[in-house]
């Protein structure tokens, strides 16, 4: 019967992927939560504290604990910004971008196993609809 649910199906499939991605970036010396923003700021590097937590949907007292540790091990660097001196724009170190490219492989490898013995066309529809069903959700948790 919970296989047929969306809710246990979805946790399910990310304790699976979570797993498999945690035991490859260990050797990387990163806590759980670091990877996804490394790989983040491969795409958003110069960002803002609060669109990473947007976007990974994580309070913004964790994403604060995780970039302060993640300076400390120079993976990032945090800049003022010059129209907001409240505000910081937060960059990858070398060695961050170097981190973050491994954890991009990693997860592309994941991914790969993920959706083994699945045609591409099946995999861009359920791509789609799975993007669908996340705005359909945090649509309804902004009401």
């Amino acid at each position: 019967m919970l296989n047929n649910e969306l809710h246990f199906l979805l946790l399910k499939a990310f304790n699976h992927s979570n797993n498999l991605i945690i035991q490859q970036v260990y050797d990387l010396d990163l806590l759980p939560g670091q990877p996804k923003i490394l790989e983040y700021l491969l795409e958003h590097d110069g960002t803002i504290a609060k669109n990473i937590s947007r976007d990974h949907v994580l309070d913004k007292s964790t994403i604060t604990s995780l970039l302060t540790r993640m300076e400390k091990q120079n993976l990032i660097v945090r800049k003022n910004q010059i129209n907001d001196k409240r505000a910081y724009s937060i960059y990858l170190t070398e060695k961050g971008k170097e981190s973050a490219q491994k954890v991009k492989q990693i997860c592309g490898h994941v991914d790969d196993i993920a959706f083994k013995n699945i045609s591409s066309e099946d995999k861009q529809q359920f791509l789609q609809t799975l993007n669908i069903i996340i705005k359909n959700l945090r649509e309804e948790n902004f009401q």
